[in-house]
């Protein structure tokens, strides 16, 4: 990448992604907010992505970018692959056995690659951008063309070592690593890459989203909680590495006054967390726009990032954009003490921090905060300060820079 600073820009960014789009998971929000964000530094951004057989929920998504709540400045190209995916493991269980979602897996993952590749083998030069290592290696391997910047963004890395032998033969291959955490930037760095070529960029928050939310006690007439109650929320998927049960775990443990909503699980792990649900300390909802979830946050009096100290990607890889968004909403947060949120945030500083997996720890946190309201206001305040660093926009300015300055 070359241009002066004042020059218009003329560079072009591909986001390649093997993700259903418009989709439920927040790596769906990840890349359309940064390819909304990377508009204002490149000549054309655009989203290449496969058209895939999408859930009930998504399909009735009319307006991707109203639904992402994202400005139309960038392209979303839907190619053709080969997806029955969702036939096997949805549409007909009686296929969802092992080989056949493996198959049905990989022969998608490979046909998109192969689409993204005649897509992108006729775009001019530029930054070719993904966090999907398979599909990105077979684009930088058939490339013969020198005016192409391969960029892969990580997220976690591949448990098996041989996989990870795997991944480290192509990781070699891409022209620059972003990564969300420190640590997995020190990964790389320790087996010999060239720091040059490494960046962390953590992940972000969409600030105006956030300042436009309706005070605490619009937010509860519009969502139907009391006024008086004392609201605990959570608002993401309810993997077990997010800590969810330990939230609701949680939630008999606070005095009567007090009610805690789980927002956004899918599948299995909603019905896992529907069945523990009573309706009055502990409330359930499946998956909601981004929009509507936050309404919970808003509504909220203390917000919960619970990650697990079980997982390696929870306690070590994850950069979780609810952190940032409980962060930017204004609610004083209680949070587990781990490596990969301390990354982050001070303790005492942005939030309160206990030990991951203990809910009486997290319970007595959550008490704390609702009868000290002075250090609810310090730490609310100092979050909200503290979360303009992560917007959107920074982290795309902090990755063109990056790029702009490669060997």
């Amino acid at each position: 990448m070359s241009s002066s600073p004042d020059a218009p820009p003329t560079v072009q960014l591909t986001i390649v992604a093997n993700a259903r789009i418009p989709g439920e998971k927040a790596h769906v929000i990840q890349i359309v907010q940064m390819a909304a964000a990377f508009t204002r530094l490149f000549g054309k951004v655009r989203v290449v992505y496969p058209r895939r057989a999408n859930t009930d929920a998504m399909r009735v998504v009319g307006d991707p970018f109203d639904y992402y709540d994202v400005p139309r400045d960038f392209g979303l190209v839907g190619l053709p692959c080969v997806d029955a995916v969702k036939r096997v493991t949805i549409d007909w269980p009686s296929l969802n056995r092992f080989p056949i979602p493996l198959i049905a897996h990989l022969l998608q993952l490979w046909t998109f690659a192969l689409s993204a590749f005649l897509f992108v083998a006729r775009l001019p030069g530029g930054v070719i951008y993904s966090r999907d290592m398979f599909v990105l290696t077979v684009l930088g391997l058939l490339s013969r063309r020198r005016d192409r910047i391969f960029v892969f963004e990580v997220h976690t890395l591949p448990r098996s070592a041989a996989a990870r032998r795997l991944h480290l033969w192509a990781a070699r291959r891409a022209d620059a690593i972003v990564a969300i955490s420190d640590h997995l930037r020190d990964w790389y760095y320790d087996r010999g890459f060239d720091p040059a070529r490494l960046l962390v960029a953590r992940d972000g928050v969409n600030l105006a989203t956030f300042a436009a939310l309706p005070d605490r006690n619009a937010a509860r007439s519009r969502l139907g909680i009391p006024a008086d109650a004392r609201v605990v929320a959570y608002t993401g998927h309810f993997y077990r590495w997010k800590g969810t049960d330990t939230l609701a775990a949680a939630a008999p443990l606070l005095p009567a006054s007090w009610e805690v909503h789980l927002v956004g699980g899918i599948g299995d792990d909603l019905r896992r967390l529907e069945s523990l649900a009573d309706g009055e300390r502990l409330h359930v909802r499946g998956h909601l726009p981004q929009r509507d979830a936050a309404l919970y946050v808003a509504a909220a009096d203390v917000v919960v990032l619970p990650n697990s100290g079980h997982s390696d990607i929870s306690v070590a890889y994850t950069s979780p954009l609810k952190l940032f968004e409980y962060l930017a909403s204004g609610r004083p947060l209680v949070a587990s003490d781990l490596p990969s949120i301390r990354e982050v945030i001070e303790a005492d500083e942005h939030a309160l921090l206990v030990s991951a997996d203990d809910p009486a720890a997290l319970a007595a946190a959550i008490v704390r905060l609702g009868d000290d309201p002075d250090l609810s206001h310090r730490l609310a305040g100092s979050a909200r300060e503290h979360a303009a660093a992560f917007a959107w926009p920074v982290r795309a300015r902090l990755i063109a820079q990056f790029l702009e300055a490669l060997p």
